[in-house]
């Protein structure tokens, strides 16, 4: 759903700020009265931050990654395995895990509400003056606040107030079918059990890249639920359904599926609905700040699902945040600490999307996609090119502690040009 991306963010960055000392309110479009969804994964960079901010992932209903199974699509073979075991320990024991994005909110809004934020719900903002720090609503209110942070999904209508360029949402030309189905029930079908029986929890996946098929499954809830991804080329039909909730069936699965085993098969019929996502894109932003207001999530920064990095991003966002305004008064400038954010932030960020995008829908070449990560980046890169879940891509992302180099950040708070050349390490 797509303002499930949007809520992870809202309520990281609300959490954060409230944590340095500062009345936060959330004023947020949904009613959420009828929160659904599917799941999500989050790496060890995003529960370290979630971690020291009082997170309960036993609450959240963390189910643990543990491997990476590709296998033929036509006979099951194991064609690729990568081992996750041993994952937390290395990266400072925090999980690498799937939840529920119904279960992650609920636990974000239970951090949320223990903090003290305070959320207006069912209101939609129209207009945010940046400067004046003054955001007009669809009813026609007014509210001024010191501090303006931005997370309203994709689709967001504000990327053109902070970056003062238009920088429009595009198709991939990729969709997405998704479902949720009990494991007990895929575990009760002699046709599905094989697949899942006496494996440790992660990704199950297979490919049809002649057809551009990816078949995608992961179990979240405590182990309680399998989500299922079938990425495919965007059906005619399908162009508009830019919501998680477009409704699809169990049939429009079955006919992409052509070729693959009977076991893939049997999974979707297990549904009782689907439905299906367009993937959209959208292009580097050049800036993530403007005033007294900075856009982070989504509305910033849509990622591919290739690294698992889109809530990532946006917790350290929040972190980040946290740590730059910790020891904020009035008669300090918000203008000022949020140009070091968007120095501190923008180059993670947007190299993080531009790998995400990487191999999920450009055309490009390792050797241009680099060159797009080096107007951002200079640091080294992983040599094993850009895409996967290898032991090199999980040092790249998962180390990164976002406290920390905020702390670095912050030794130049008051420096004219801000901070120096080689201070900040964005990846490794």
């Amino acid at each position: 759903m797509r303002d499930s991306w949007r809520r992870v963010a809202g309520l990281a960055a609300s959490i954060a700020l409230r944590r340095a000392g500062h009345d936060v309110e959330i004023f947020e479009k949904s009613t959420f009265k009828n929160e659904i969804g599917a799941a999500i994964t989050l790496t060890c960079n995003a529960t370290l931050v979630l971690d020291k901010s009082g997170f309960d992932e036993r609450k959240a209903g963390a189910t643990e990654k543990r491997q990476m199974r590709l296998l033929d699509k036509e006979t099951l073979e194991l064609k690729t395995h990568v081992d996750f075991t041993g994952v937390r320990e290395r990266f400072g024991g925090h999980a690498f895990a799937a939840f529920h994005r119904v279960d992650l909110h609920e636990e974000m809004r239970r951090m949320a509400k223990e903090v003290g934020v305070e959320v207006t719900l069912g209101t939609q903002a129209v207009k945010v003056d940046c400067e004046s720090g003054v955001t007009l609503f669809k009813d026609g209110t007014e509210v001024k606040k010191d501090l303006i942070i931005i997370a309203d999904g994709i689709q967001s209508g504000f990327v053109e107030t902070i970056t003062g360029e238009e920088i429009p949402t595009k198709k991939t030309g990729r969709s997405v079918y998704r479902t949720l189905i009990p494991v007990s029930r895929l575990m009760g079908d002699p046709l599905t059990r094989p697949l899942f029986e006496g494996q440790g929890s992660g990704f199950c996946v297979a490919f049809n890249i002649a057809k551009g098929i990816m078949y995608i499954t992961y179990p979240c809830r405590n182990g309680e639920l399998m989500n299922i991804a079938v990425f495919h080329p965007t059906k005619p039909h399908q162009i508009d359904a830019e919501d998680w909730n477009s409704p699809a069936t169990v049939e429009d699965v079955l006919e992409v599926l052509e070729g693959f085993h009977p076991a893939w098969h049997a999974i979707a019929k297990h549904a009782d609905t689907m439905h299906c996502y367009t993937v959209g894109h959208r292009g580097m932003i050049p800036c993530m700040t403007k005033g007294k207001a900075a856009i982070i999530g989504d509305a910033g920064h849509p990622m591919q699902p290739t690294h698992a990095q889109g809530a990532g991003v946006s917790i350290e966002d929040a972190a980040a945040l946290e740590v730059l305004f910790s020891n904020w008064t009035t008669a300090d400038r918000v203008e000022k600490r949020l140009e070091l954010f968007n120095q501190l932030r923008l180059p993670r960020d947007n190299v993080t999307q531009l790998m995400s995008n990487a191999v999920f829908y450009y055309a490009d070449t390792l050797e241009q996609t680099v060159q797009r990560v080096r107007q951002y980046y200079s640091g080294p890169l992983l040599a094993a090119g850009l895409v996967g879940w290898t032991e090199q891509i999980r040092k790249f992302f998962y180390s990164y502690d976002a406290f920390a180099e905020a702390e670095k950040a912050m030794e130049y708070k008051d420096a004219a040009d801000g901070i120096p050349d080689g201070v900040i390490k964005h990846f490794w």
